[in-house]
């Protein structure tokens, strides 16, 4: 399968799989913060990404700085 790691500024990255998708997504937030209730693992569409986990908390999305979907 193919996973895009889409950002909020418009830039798509593609790769094979969602651990490398995750681990870009470290490499340019280190402090970064991805998962949530219904995400790729549980079997959802999308993973959110946010720069921390506190701009996570109590968010539906729309702070997250990027999105890991499935092509």
């Amino acid at each position: 399968m193919n996973y895009e790691l889409q950002y909020s500024n418009g830039i798509v990255e593609q790769f094979n799989t969602y651990r490398e998708a995750a681990e870009a997504f470290v490499e340019r937030y280190p402090n970064g913060w991805a998962g949530h209730d219904g995400d790729l693992s549980e079997g959802g569409d999308r993973t959110y990404c946010w720069r921390d986990e506190g701009e996570s908390l109590d968010d539906d999305g729309s702070r997250a700085v990027a999105v890991v979907v499935r092509k």
